[in-house]
Order: C-alpha cells, then sequence, then structure tokens
C-alpha cells in the first residue's frame, strides 16, 4: 500500500515538476539573451563616451586656438 501511494504521490507532483522545470529552462536560456544584450548595449554606450571624450578633447583645443588667435 505504501508503494502504491508513493507511485500516486509522484503521478500527482510529475505534471507540476515537468512545468517548473520547462519554465527553469525557459527562464535561463531568456536570462542568457538578456544578459547577451545588456552586453552589447554597456559596449556601444562605452564607445559613445570614449567618442564624447575625444569631441570635448578636440573642442577644448578649437577653442585654446580661437583664444590664441583673439
Amino acid at each position: 500500500m505504501q508503494t502504491q501511494s508513493t507511485a500516486e504521490l509522484i503521478a500527482a507532483w510529475l505534471p507540476f515538476l515537468v512545468l517548473l522545470a520547462v519554465v527553469w529552462v525557459g527562464y535561463r536560456y531568456s536570462m542568457k539573451h538578456y544578459r547577451s544584450h545588456v552586453d552589447e548595449v554597456n559596449a556601444v554606450n562605452q564607445q559613445i563616451v570614449d567618442t564624447n571624450r575625444e569631441m570635448i578633447a578636440e573642442l577644448k583645443e578649437i577653442k585654446q586656438i580661437l583664444k590664441d588667435q583673439n
């Protein structure tokens, strides 16, 4: 009788456990793609910051040249 109740318990919980496993795999899959997207966005943002720093340095040089000409 104990074996039968254990089998019934497993049969009752099996669909829930399968669903939980599918949700967990889907979550891991989506987080992997989310992390790669965040890394890509961070890389682009860093390129923008670097470009802005270069532009600011060039503008300061131009400003200094114009001051020296006056």
